[in-house]
Formats: structure tokens, C-alpha cells, sequence
């Protein structure tokens, strides 16, 4: 009998496969980066949210950090700055190769009293652990390192831990910086992780060495620093790129008076500086010339440098500005946020700086000159009198080069000073000229707004590049680049606008010859201190011209003059350079100036064209019939007088501007309207001027049309001066104090003015104080200090009271009182008082 044997395949289950995690520890790269920041001090400190790395901050504002392992130490580039421990050194290692254990710790005496720090490196020959299915993981072992000064108490100065896996040997250093000792240190190394040791747990730890170090300590005096040191695993073991930006920049002299927090100027500046930081273009370009590091100042000293002529140029850059985003934003019109990294000529980074308050340099007379393209006076005035062969050439660049869009290239401060292009362009001369692009470098920009108006600078300078060369004789030394000329051309003007003068009898001045001259105009006459006047003029008969008020100086015989009319202007030129015949004469050559471009780039006005001659090619026509009367209402029991002005329509105007004035006061301009008329109350009695010009739709305005002057009846006599103005003495300071009359609520302001004598000459603004406010402080004067004041009232039509008398003023001289006042602000000091 045959058995069947039958049976059954078993299931697909198998045994557990074992499981090996890769490594995780692996040995650390540390990065160690010495920076230098800057040559010199600078004012602002850092701090974690101002270091980034790859463009990210390495801390947060709440303390939080972007990145793990990495420290970071700061020096501003001060003259007796400490160093930073770590770099560089002298390294001593020694072998050690203990094994770490639990229950007793690694201690090493160091007796060495000049060494700086330790530095301990760490072997793990595996670290992992095997679980009962099999499995391979990681382990964590953590440790401690304690140090002791001079027998004290360990501290423990480090806490770390080795967690991860590795079949291979994983070494690591911890530097540990010593304090200050007399004796010596203890340092002692804890393993807190109990040792295993078993079979399936390898989590040996040996101190493989010790090294000793002594830091160089080397300070770099006058040299910003930073250390900053990372675990390069975080950037794929590379450099990422470092970058920051500190509180302040660079310090540099500054005038004593001067606010670079708030860009303010107090009081009269007495010529003395002090250190701060500052972004202003102007007090860069002086830093510059006068350092004797990494300036010029081994070959120029600061006699050789106008700094006065720098100080207006600092005020025009600090001057408030539209910031361009359509409110009621300012900002400083320049700033110069500027990185130097690469040598280049003194010459071009001087101009480079220059370039950015719109300036230029040169040298004369001994000494670097600074001019900038700001609004400034005519200088002096030239006509066919005074003109070589009455000879004027104009040229102008060539079609081809008119550019009507610029690319202005800037570094955003938005976007950690990344380059970013600013297109700004002009839709007018784009239809005239086609898309013509040009591209510009913004030196020292990091603002949108201020980039803007660069380009608007380069595409009006381009536009209007109307050049001008004549030569002159010995005059022609008197001005210098940078200044505004007058230029009186018959030829170009079409009528005779300019002569010399032929005799002078107080107000009443005898041309040599007969020109077209009317009331109203101004008399532009060359003063003998080289400089041109301008005055209003009263009366013409025949060719004697009374004019409204005496000129500030004789005028000399054979003086030149001409004639700047509302509808005849003169034409004004910006000196670029003068050149030496040889032969006692001089050429000259300028660029076309406007003063109105000024407004334009700043905040987007509209530029008047200037009618330079009376042959016009098609003008807007003026308004006709400029009617001046006044009427008289009652007002709570008092008489109101009120000017009104009326004219006939124009034909093509859509709007008007006006002007009046009473007497020979500044012009007082009215609101833009498309009303013909105006009226302003509260007028005083007088003689009223006013002109009226017209505006078509394509914003080409008319000339001024003029009303016949008119003797108004209204209050009578001029607004009441200040009484009882007076001055007193402070602590290097002066107080002025005045009061009020009755019947003066219509006052707009207290002017004050303040000279050196009591004689009217050098008389110079102080403040416009507010109405009613009647005190102001002068403050930051010298002991001892005299100047002499006077003060009017202006209402708000613009009417002027007469000015009081002079009255002295003279800071405390009294040392007694001066010790005493620094005595008291030294006793209020924290310092004291702690």
C-alpha cells in the first residue's frame, strides 16, 4: 500500500530586516571672518539685526535668531579700541588622548598667565547605538566645561552635547577665552551622559588635546571691525556673503551749531567744528580734502578751503524736499550714503562727492573752490559796453545728443543696496526728439526719490545747454565758476538794453544813451566792489531814470548798466570757466541758467520761459485794461479798506497770476486763478503796483502786463514797530524781547535782523518769529560776544513796519556767572547726582 503524503506552502512572512540610519555627525567647518568697516571711527554701534548673511539678518528685533552657531564681536575704529580675542595667535597644542568619563572629569591646571584662551578638541571614535530588532540610530552624549581663576569656584562656561550618529572618527573644538588672572586657572571637562560602553552602544569620548593660545592683540587703531565666525555646513560648507549696516557712518567735522540728527543750524556758526557722524555731501567733500589719512590733508590745509562757501552749500543739501510719494512726505534734498572700497585719484573722488550736491570743482588762488548748481543773485552784469567788440557767440550741442529719457542707476537701501535704475524722462521733449536714452551713475544715492530728481537734473541741464562765450577786459578776473552773470545782447534782445553811465545825482541816474525803459523795470547797475545792484525803477525822462531808493554804494562814472523788464528779461549764464588772455582781457564761457528749474526738479513746477528778446515767435497775449481801485466796508465798527484789481479777459487764457506790491515792498504774488480780478483787504495807504500775465492751455504764460500805479487811501501811515525791543544778557547767549501795539492783530511775523556794528552795514537775518510770539534766544555764542539788533513788523498783506532802533547785545562775560552756570549743568549730570 502506497501512502499519499500531502502538505501545504507556508506563508510569505519573514524576520524583522535590520535598519541603518546614515551618519548624522560630521565634522564641523567653522568660518572666522575678520571685516574692516571702515578707515576711521565711525559713530554707530551694530547689533544682530544689523549683520546679515546671504541678505538675511542673523537676529531678530525680539532677540530671536535666524541662525545657530555664530557670534559675532564689534570695534567703531577708535584710536585706543581694545582688541578682539581669537585673531590672530600663537597656538601651542598638546596631546592628550584621555578617554571622558562620567564619574570623573578631565582636570588641567593652566599656570601660563599670558595665554588668552584654550582651545579643546574632542574625538569620538563612533557614536551610535543597535536596538533589539536590529535597528542603527544615534546616540546623544552631553557634556560641560568649567573653568576656575585663581582657586575660585568652577563656572561653567559651556554646555554642549555630541547628538547623531557616525561610524567614523567626528572631531570637534570649543575655544574657551580666559579671564583675567594672577596665579592661574583650573579647567575642568564633565561628561553628564553616563558612560554605556556595551556592545550595542558605542559613545566613547576622548579629549584628544589641548592647545594653548596667546592672542596678538592687535587693536587696528582708527579701523571699524567686525569678527563674526559660523559653522559653514549652514551654506553648503561656502562664504556666504556678509554684509551690514551701522547705526551712524563715518565721523567727521561738522560745524559746532550743527544738529546731524534733525539737519538743523543754530544759531550764528563761529567757524568752529566738532565731531559727528553725517550724511550731508558737503561736510563729506571737506572730510576728504582735510584728512590726513585718507584725504588730501598731507597737502592742503584748511586755509585752503572756503568753508563758509561749504556752509550754504550744507544748508541747500539739508533743505526739505517733496520724498515723491504723493503726500506730504519731505525729506533732505541730498545725502551721500557712499562706500569707498578702491584707490582712485584725489582729483576725481573729490568731483565724484561734488557731483552729488550738483557741484563742481576747481582750484584758485591757492585753494579748492566747491561751487553747486543752487539758486544764487546775479553776480554781475556784461553788455555790448563792457563786451570785447561787443562780440557774443552762442552754441548749443548737437540734436543727436538730446537726450529725453535717463536711466539713473542707484544703490536701494530698501533692498540691502542692491542696484536698482530709476527711468525718468520728459514726455515735451520725447514728442519733440523721439525715445533718446542716456544712462547715469547716482554716486552716493540710496533714495527712489533722490534718483529722480538726479534725472531730472541731467534731462533739463541737456535740454537748456545753451553755452556762451565774449571776452571782457580786467573785469573778467572778478567773478569765478559757479557764479550767475547777466548778459545784456542787443542784438539777441532786439532793443538797446545796456550802456554805462554817464553822471549820478542821488536817485537820478543819466544813461548814455536813450532806451526803452519803463516804470516798474529794474535798473541793474555794477557796484565798485564788483558786484551788481538792482532797483526798481521810479521816473524815466528821456535818459534819466529815477529809481525808487539809493543803491548801497557810489556809483562810479562809466559804471555798467541795464535793464531786467517784465517783458524783456536779461539773460542769465552760470560760469563754467575764464581763461587768461595774456593781453589784459579775459573770455569767459558759460551755461544757459533758469531759475526756475529749481522748483521743477524738486517738486515738479512748471518752468516759465524767460522772454529774452522782443522778436517772439508766437507768445500768449498779456491781459489788457489792469484796472487798480479800493473800496471801504465796516467791519465790527472799523473801517476795512480793500484793493481790488480787475482786467479784460484774454483771448486763449484759462487762468491768471498776479502780483501787487505797496511802494517799493517785495512783490506779493496771488493764488493762480481764472477769475479776472482779485481782491486783498486791509490794505494801508499807499502807492499800489500790480501786474497781471495770462496762461493759455498749453501753460505758455504772457508777459507781465502792468496797472499805472495808484495812490490808495487805507490805514494810514505803516503797521506800528516793535516796542520796547531790548536784549539781554545770557550765559553764552543773547535774549531779545519787544512787545506789541494795539490794533496789531493782522501781524503775520516779527522780523529781526542782527550786524556786527550799529552802522546798517553787514546786516544779516536772524528769524522771522512767528505772530504773537515775542521773545527769541540766541544761543552758542562765545563769552563776550556783542552784536547789534533791529526788528520789524510784517502784517500778512506784506506790509512792513519801520524798523526800531539798534539795540546792543553782548553774551555773559562775567567769568563768575559763566562758572557758575557749567558748575550747575556738571552738578545736574547723572554722573554727579548717582
Amino acid at each position: 500500500m502506497t501512502n499519499l503524503i500531502f502538505g501545504a506552502k507556508g506563508g510569505d512572512g519573514g524576520g524583522h530586516k535590520p535598519v541603518e540610519s546614515p551618519d548624522s555627525l560630521l565634522s564641523e567647518s567653522t568660518a572666522k571672518l575678520l571685516f574692516a568697516i571702515s578707515e576711521g571711527e565711525i559713530a554707530g554701534g551694530l547689533d544682530a539685526t544689523r549683520i546679515f548673511l546671504d541678505g538675511t539678518p542673523i537676529g531678530n528685533a525680539d532677540g530671536s535668531k535666524n541662525f545657530e552657531g555664530v557670534t559675532w564681536d564689534f570695534r567703531p575704529g577708535s584710536e585706543q579700541q581694545e582688541y578682539i580675542k581669537g585673531i590672530p595667535s600663537v597656538d601651542n597644542e598638546i596631546s592628550i588622548s584621555r578617554e571622558l568619563k562620567d564619574e570623573k572629569p578631565y582636570i588641567r591646571s593652566i599656570n601660563n598667565i599670558q595665554l588668552s584662551a584654550i582651545r579643546l578638541r574632542f574625538s569620538v571614535p563612533q557614536l551610535l547605538e543597535q536596538h533589539d530588532n536590529g535597528d542603527t540610530s544615534g546616540y546623544r552624549i552631553d557634556y560641560a566645561i568649567d573653568l576656575s581663576a585663581d582657586g575660585s569656584g568652577y563656572k561653567e562656561v559651556l554646555r554642549a552635547a555630541f547628538d547623531g550618529k557616525t561610524t567614523s572618527e567626528y572631531q570637534r573644538t570649543h575655544r574657551i577665552d580666559l579671564p583675567v588672572a594672577k596665579t592661574g586657572w583650573q579647567l575642568r571637562v564633565r561628561r553628564l551622559t553616563p558612560n554605556k560602553n556595551t556592545a550595542r552602544i558605542a559613545d566613547k569620548v576622548v579629549v584628544a588635546a589641548v592647545t594653548e593660545v596667546i592672542d596678538a592683540k592687535l587693536r587696528y587703531p582708527n579701523t571699524a571691525l567686525l569678527f563674526i565666525t559660523f559653522d559653514a555646513r549652514q551654506f553648503n560648507n561656502r562664504i556666504p556673503k556678509v554684509s551690514l549696516r551701522p547705526k551712524g557712518g563715518l565721523l567727521v567735522k561738522v560745524p559746532s551749531n550743527y544738529d546731524p540728527v534733525n539737519r538743523t543750524y543754530s544759531g550764528v556758526w563761529n567757524g568752529t567744528f566738532k565731531l559727528a557722524a553725517t550724511n550731508n555731501p558737503a561736510w563729506i567733500f571737506y572730510d576728504l580734502i582735510l584728512n590726513n589719512r585718507y584725504g588730501c590733508g598731507e597737502r592742503i590745509n584748511s586755509t585752503q578751503i572756503d568753508k563758509w562757501d561749504l556752509y550754504q552749500i550744507a544748508q541747500y543739501c539739508d533743505e526739505n524736499v517733496p520724498d515723491g510719494q504723493g503726500g506730504s512726505g519731505k525729506e533732505p534734498r541730498f545725502l551721500c550714503d557712499i562706500y569707498i572700497q578702491s584707490q582712485e585719484s584725489a582729483y576725481q573722488v573729490l568731483r565724484d562727492i561734488a557731483g552729488i550736491f550738483r557741484g563742481m570743482t576747481f582750484w584758485a588762488d591757492n585753494s579748492v573752490k566747491a561751487v553747486a548748481d543752487m539758486p544764487s543773485d546775479i553776480f554781475r552784469i556784461f553788455t555790448q559796453a563792457n563786451i570785447v567788440d561787443g562780440k557774443v557767440t552762442y552754441s548749443g550741442g548737437s540734436q543727436q545728443n538730446r537726450y529725453t529719457q535717463v536711466l539713473v542707476s542707484y544703490s536701494d537701501a530698501d533692498n540691502h543696496s542692491h542696484d536698482a535704475i530709476e527711468a525718468v524722462s520728459d514726455s515735451k521733449l520725447q514728442r519733440r526728439y523721439g525715445v533718446r536714452k542716456t544712462d547715469i551713475s547716482a554716486i552716493g544715492c540710496t533714495r527712489q526719490s533722490e534718483a529722480n530728481r538726479r534725472g531730472r537734473w541731467i534731462l533739463l541741464t541737456n535740454a537748456y545747454d545753451r553755452t556762451i562765450t565774449f571776452s571782457t577786459g580786467l573785469e573778467g578776473a572778478i567773478p569765478t565758476p559757479g557764479q550767475i552773470i547777466g548778459v545784456a545782447d542787443a542784438n539777441l534782445a532786439g532793443r538797446i538794453i545796456g550802456g554805462r553811465i554817464s553822471s549820478v545825482d542821488e536817485r537820478k541816474i543819466t544813461l548814455d544813451r536813450k532806451a526803452d525803459i519803463k516804470s516798474g523795470d529794474r535798473l541793474i547797475i555794477n557796484l565798485p566792489d564788483g558786484k551788481s545792484e538792482a532797483r526798481t525803477v521810479q521816473t524815466v525822462n528821456d535818459n534819466i531814470i529815477t529809481v525808487t531808493a539809493r543803491y548801497s554804494q557810489p556809483i562810479e562814472k562809466n559804471a555798467v548798466w541795464t535793464i531786467d523788464a517784465n517783458d524783456l528779461a536779461i539773460q542769465l549764464y552760470r560760469v563754467i570757466s575764464i581763461q587768461d588772455n595774456a593781453d589784459n582781457t579775459y573770455t569767459i564761457t558759460g551755461t544757459f541758467h533758469n531759475p526756475d528749474k529749481y522748483e521743477h526738479i524738486d517738486a515738479g513746477a512748471r518752468i516759465d520761459k524767460r522772454p529774452i528778446t522782443v522778436i517772439p515767435p508766437g507768445v500768449q497775449l498779456p491781459p489788457k485794461n489792469v484796472h487798480i481801485s479800493a473800496y471801504t466796508h465796516i467791519n465790527q465798527g472799523i473801517a476795512v479798506t480793500t484793493l481790488r484789481v480787475d482786467w479784460d479777459a484774454t483771448e486763449n487764457a484759462i487762468a491768471y497770476e498776479a502780483q501787487w506790491r505797496r511802494g517799493n515792498n517785495n512783490w506779493v504774488s496771488i493764488p493762480r486763478t481764472s477769475t479776472p480780478s482779485f481782491e486783498v483787504q486791509g490794505i494801508y495807504a499807499g502807492r499800489y503796483q500790480v501786474r497781471v500775465r495770462a496762461i493759455n492751455s498749453s501753460d505758455i504764460s504772457s508777459i507781465w502786463a502792468n496797472a499805472p500805479e495808484t495812490i490808495l487811501k487805507g490805514k494810514e501811515g505803516e503797521p506800528p514797530a516793535p516796542v520796547n525791543f531790548r536784549a539781554s544778557t545770557l550765559v553764552f547767549g543773547i535774549k531779545l524781547d519787544w512787545g506789541f501795539n494795539e490794533n496789531t492783530e493782522d501781524t503775520l511775523k516779527t522780523e529781526i535782523q542782527y550786524s556786527e556794528t550799529n552802522d546798517g552795514e553787514g546786516l544779516m537775518l536772524l528769524a522771522d518769529i512767528p505772530y504773537p510770539s515775542k521773545s527769541h534766544e540766541m544761543s552758542g555764542l562765545a563769552a563776550g560776544t556783542v552784536f547789534y539788533f533791529r526788528a520789524r513788523l510784517v502784517d500778512k498783506s506784506g506790509n512792513q513796519s519801520p524798523w526800531t532802533e539798534f539795540v546792543r547785545g553782548e553774551s555773559e562775560f562775567d567769568a563768575s556767572s559763566i562758572i557758575n552756570e557749567i558748575d550747575k549743568k556738571i552738578n545736574d549730570t547723572e554722573a554727579i547726582n548717582s
